[in-house]
């Protein structure tokens, strides 16, 4: 009777991990295990002008929350950084936890960084070049692998359409029990790329996978997911909420970690050059990544993708000689809030252009009750 007793708790078991995967209890949508560190490739050429426009001037995001003296509960599940990337330089949060009841959309900020039933955390990389580098992403905390997927196709899902991904919305993906109810879940992390499988044991840090685009996502990201005893956790709240608009009294990031997600928006994530006025498409492919351009380019132009926007936000995108003349600019101000947006300015000529280095400059500025606010980012061109 025992034994029979022991090979039904296996086979439930065995039942509800198939289960989690092929109907994506994997949470709706998008996405968290150890074993052995892959070897990561060379930063693409497509990453490389992200990597030096990072270094150039501008406060590169508007911060919310001054966290340099708060203090904070002791977190009833402490998670490191899921992902090898240093946060407001080279990756950024687009998306965090909707806590909107209804079919609005607002995060824990009371911005509208999130989308209508958005369950998690976004760490979004600039473009799809970036998918090359194989950045990796790494269990938050200790636990066992419920499962894993892997195998999808990494391409947007404006390309292949949803029906193609449906009940797989995670994509490729893993989901740890951490215990005491506790289960993170990671998601479109790129094909060939995962390192785990039902059964494995984890700790927090070790290399489960690498960014990707599979499973429903437009961007390449890693979407991870906090449950307790299966009701969504926003990691910047915790359990015991706190003031409205501001981080929970003891959010479930380690400090350390914490300190680097301040909440950002009007973020200037990925500016560039080109000769000719882009698509959107050629940006987000990661296939601009001129840091010089001929004298005889027959335009010369300046580009840049701005996260986090809200309404009466004021962008300026401007483009200057290297005299520092202005040589073509552009201002907009928000009717409501964006997700991101494109905005690109520049100038023709049918002479050769002065050599020298040119500077492009994109700027946000922002009132709120404590005063004006402004995140600026800038990025040098040669031309010769």
């Amino acid at each position: 009777m025992l034994l029979f007793y022991v090979v039904a708790v296996i086979i439930v078991a065995s039942a509800a991990v198939w289960a989690i995967f092929e109907y994506d209890l994997l949470p709706f949508n998008e996405s968290r295990a150890v074993v052995s560190e892959a070897v990561a490739s060379e930063p693409s050429a497509a990453s490389r002008i992200t990597l030096l426009n990072r270094r150039e001037a501008g406060v590169p995001a508007i911060i919310e929350h001054d966290l340099t003296e708060r203090r904070f509960k002791n977190s009833p599940l402490p998670l490191s950084l899921p992902i090898d990337c240093e946060p407001g330089v080279d990756c950024w949060v687009f998306n965090f936890v909707d806590l909107d009841p209804g079919k609005g959309r607002r995060d824990f900020a009371c911005g509208q960084m999130s989308y209508d039933t958005h369950k998690g955390t976004d760490f979004a990389l600039s473009h799809f070049g970036r998918i090359n580098d194989m950045v990796p992403i790494r269990a938050a905390a200790s636990g066992r692998v419920l499962g894993s997927r892997d195998g999808m196709k990494d391409i947007s899902v404006r390309v292949i359409g949803r029906a193609a991904i449906k009940g797989k919305e995670c994509g490729n993906g893993v989901r740890i029990d951490h215990g005491g109810g506790w289960h993170t879940q990671y998601c479109h992390m790129k094909r060939g790329s995962v390192l785990v499988k039902s059964g494995d044991l984890v700790r927090a840090g070790d290399r489960i996978g690498a960014v990707g685009l599979s499973g429903l996502t437009e961007f390449p990201h890693l979407h991870i997911t906090v449950e307790k005893d299966g009701k969504v956790i926003d990691p910047f709240v915790g359990l015991s909420g706190g003031k409205e608009c501001d981080v929970g009294v003891a959010p479930l990031w380690r400090g350390e970690v914490l300190d680097k997600l301040r909440y950002l928006s009007a973020i200037p994530y990925n500016i560039g050059f080109a000769d000719h006025v882009p698509k959107v498409d050629e940006v987000r492919a990661g296939k601009l990544d001129a840091t010089s351009l001929s004298a005889s380019s027959k335009a010369l132009v300046f580009w840049a993708e701005i996260a986090g926007l809200r309404p009466k936000d004021v962008v300026k995108t401007r483009f200057f000689g290297p005299d520092g003349a202005l040589l073509a600019e552009k201002e907009q101000t928000m009717a409501k809030h964006k997700i991101r947006i494109f905005s690109a300015v520049g100038k023709k000529s049918s002479a050769s252009w002065p050599t020298g280095v040119y500077r492009g400059e994109i700027t946000v500025q922002r009132k709120t009750p404590s005063g004006l606010k402004e995140s600026r980012r800038e990025a040098r061109l040669d031309v010769f």
